[in-house]
């Protein structure tokens, strides 16, 4: 990102190892020639190992990159959480080996001539472990045992064995006596003294192009080695942070008080704390004493951190069948109404009635409530499940559209074909001015369909003011309500959502959480641990469900009138979405998101879809000069499947909208989460969702990382499988069955 501000001709300190940056300090020069003559010999164990960010893997690389392919072939292993017979299998994918349902035996016999075959063409295997720490002593030994392996006289197969300090405590237990036997060398990398920082910086500079532009006082330098301990992965994070810092302010000039201000940025990032709080530092000096490097967060170690992984989407979902076109009404008429899809006027006059109890015939419906695109969304994964089951009464959709928004009429209408909803029910879209006399209007309606349905139970999924309303009138007469995306907080109580959260949570009588922080949260507000389950993000079941059909970007951009140039930009695009930008003092927030957006399309092309609200909101507060970029497309708001087209090939996401947050984690795309609060923990702790605010200096760290970087290591949160609808189905079934259960014998007993 500050690349072309500088001159250079790529980012200099990117964190994903390149060998063509290598730098041979003293540490790596000795361990290089360690790996050069393992592979010269071709057999036995060459042992590296190095503190996390050392060079191990750079180093690797650099190694591989002189090797003649004609000579040797090599295989590497980066997931080493496997256990022995695992290990196995992955060392014959590795060399491409088919091994699908060999036995341990035949497995061993197709390795030993594969390698045996490479033997007689004058070609030595090479097999490397990396994070070979993660092995246990039992995986080893398989190792081991592979090095047995013969041509006559020559041995068939050289490991390299590459990992943390760890490692060298397990290759000291006493059952490792027969493989330290065939070591025939090992080192340990450890850090790089002050000399060798300084040479190490100026040599990935000089690599791309630098021209002293920044310059590096001399006290920089010291105040680098002093912050990352001379560890070359900390150094790239502190540098790379640092000509980002001079390029937003627009400094020539990196000195030891900018470092210092970086670094303790970085620190208070990464162990939480306040960095206004740290205790002023002499230049060059780390401003406490007791802590004298900033640390990284501990990597993943599942293989999705490994590198991100799609869902599959060659599996298309079933289709209804019948009339997939929704059945829509105008509900503009006074007093507030609610329209059927067969036209028919509804009493809404009536005294409501209870739901349904045992004895009193057949089961009402499961009245399920959209009041959003995202509500539909999420009701299309649900009533798919739903109608699988034979035990669960039929259901009724009901939406709720934005007030005088036809584009959320047309929307609702296209997003009801496009997914496949059966048949929708009702709509309501209140006409009063305010929103006062709108939720009135819901509640009024509601509670007459209510009356009318006579439903088992109401189905609610979001946090609008919509959906209190629907959660109270519903409580007050006694009918159940359901709550599918149950527990999400951020804890900020003086939001309006979160407090909408908290009272529809509250009111209802099941409730299905979609992630792990949600259920905790629950089981912290004091709700009944029988009425909660876990149940996984319906969201991703929409998703996988929706995934085949989603609209190609080019399809989408000719559509709107964008030029398909947009889609071609050599970063790539990002995909902005703001759902929650003109709530609060969101007119401020908006003019300063937009002024961030226009710089970072310098860098990168963005796709921005939005309401008519917020674009004319967007276009009142700009200044002329402002109005125009090249590299944004604006449009107006999409259906989800064109949304869901673009953000699968989207560089990054940049969003407030916490459905968003979900999907692109799913999709492992990195995402920028444009508030300074978020209730989509999962997303944050494990998924490729970063919080950044409104600053501008955070988003453009965070866009400058994703660009250098590729992909955010991530993994898939606990039960995001796309069977959540599914299991929803199930609790509910079992639920509906113990209510009617209850019933059946308070009326016995009654009788």
């Amino acid at each position: 990102m500050y690349e072309q501000f500088f001159g250079l001709t790529a980012p200099p300190f990117q964190i994903n190892p390149d060998p063509s940056f290598y730098f041979e300090s003293k540490g790596h020069g000795s361990a290089h020639q360690y790996l050069r003559f393992g592979a010269f010999q071709g057999e036995g164990f060459i042992v590296v190992t190095g503190d996390i960010g050392a060079g191990k893997t750079t180093l690797l690389r650099a190694l591989l990159a002189e090797l003649d392919p004609a000579k040797v072939v090599a295989a590497q292993i980066v997931s080493t959480q496997l256990e022995a017979g695992e290990l196995l299998s992955a060392v014959a994918l590795a060399f491409g080996i088919p091994c699908d349902g060999m036995s341990k035996a035949k497995l061993l016999v197709t390795l030993e001539a594969y390698l045996a075959s490479l033997a007689t063409s004058n070609r030595s295997a090479l097999l490397i472990i990396d994070e070979a720490q993660n092995l246990g002593p039992a995986a080893i030994e398989e190792l081991r045992m592979l090095s047995n392996f013969q041509f006559g006289s020559r041995a068939l197969l050289q490991s390299f064995l590459v990992g943390q300090p760890e490692l060298r405590d397990i290759l000291r237990l006493p059952q490792m006596e027969q493989l330290r036997q065939r070591v025939i060398a090992s080192c340990h990398l450890g850090p790089m003294d002050e000399a060798e920082t300084r040479a190490y910086i100026e040599h990935r500079l000089r690599h791309v192009g630098w021209n002293n532009r920044p310059a590096f006082a001399d006290n920089a330098f010291v105040a680098i080695y002093h912050w990352s301990g001379g560890v070359p992965r900390r150094i790239n994070m502190l540098c790379s942070r640092l000509l980002l810092s001079a390029f937003l302010e627009s400094q020539e000039t990196i000195d030891a008080a900018r470092v210092d201000r970086v670094a303790s940025e970085i620190r208070a990032e990464l162990s939480g704390t306040d960095p206004t709080t740290q205790p002023d530092a002499a230049p060059g000096k780390p401003a406490s004493a007791t802590h004298a490097t900033f640390t990284e967060p501990a990597q993943a170690t599942s293989a999705a951190a490994k590198g991100k992984s799609r869902p599959s989407d060659d599996t298309k979902p079933p289709r209804h069948e019948g009339n997939a076109e929704p059945h829509l009404r105008s509900a503009s008429i006074a007093p507030p109404n609610i329209t059927a899809a067969s036209g028919a006027r509804l009493d809404l006059n009536l005294p409501c009635s209870p739901p349904p109890e045992a004895g009193d015939g057949m089961p009402g419906p499961l009245l399920c409530v959209a009041a959003s695109q995202a509500g539909v969304v999420v009701m299309s994964a649900l009533l798919r499940a739903f109608a699988q089951r034979e035990d669960l009464p039929r259901t009724v959709l009901v939406q709720i559209l934005a007030h005088d928004a036809i584009e959320d009429a047309e929307l609702a209408a296209r997003n009801a074909a496009d997914l496949d909803l059966p048949y929708t029910d009702f709509i309501l879209e209140p006409q009063a001015q305010t929103v006062a006399g709108r939720l009135a209007e819901v509640m009024a309606t509601f509670a007459g369909l209510l009356n009318q349905q006579r439903p088992s139970a109401v189905i609610l999924s979001g946090d609008e003011a919509a959906m209190v309303v629907c959660a109270v009138a519903a409580s007050q007469i006694g009918v159940p309500v359901v709550r599918v995306d149950a527990g999400l907080r951020h804890g900020d109580r003086a939001a309006l959502r979160e407090t909408n959260r908290v009272l529809i949570d509250h009111a209802s009588s099941l409730l299905c959480a979609g992630e792990r922080p949600a259920l905790v949260r629950l089981q912290a507000e004091g709700i009944p641990a029988n009425r909660v389950h876990m149940t996984g993000n319906p969201w991703i079941d929409a998703m996988h469900q929706a995934l085949p059909r989603s609209v190609p970007p080019d399809l989408t951009v000719k559509s709107h009138g964008v030029p398909s140039d947009i889609l071609t930009h050599p970063r790539g695009y990002a995909l902005v979405w703001l759902e929650h930008a003109l709530e609060g003092d969101g007119v401020k927030v908006l003019t300063e998101l937009d002024s961030a957006l226009r710089r970072i399309s310098k860098t990168i092309a963005l796709i921005w879809p939005m309401p008519a609200a917020l674009q004319a909101a967007l276009y009142a507060n700009r200044t002329g000069a402002e109005a125009q970029s090249s590299t944004i497309a604006t449009m107006s708001s999409l259906s989800y499947l064109e949304m869901l087209g673009l953000m699968r090939e989207a560089t990054c996401v940049l969003t407030d909208s916490g459905w968003l947050q979900d999907q692109s984690a799913a999709l492992g795309i990195p995402c920028l989460t444009l508030a300074t609060q978020s209730e989509r923990l999962a997303s944050i702790q494990g998924g490729t969702n970063v919080l950044v605010g409104g600053s501008i200096r955070r988003i453009f760290r965070e866009m400058s990382e994703i660009l250098d970087s590729g992909d955010k290591p991530s993994r898939l949160p606990e039960l995001w499988d796309g069977h959540a609808a599914e299991r929803i189905a199930w609790h509910l079934s079992n639920w509906l069955l113990a209510r009617q259960d209850h019933a059946f014998r308070a009326y016995l007993e009654r009788a």
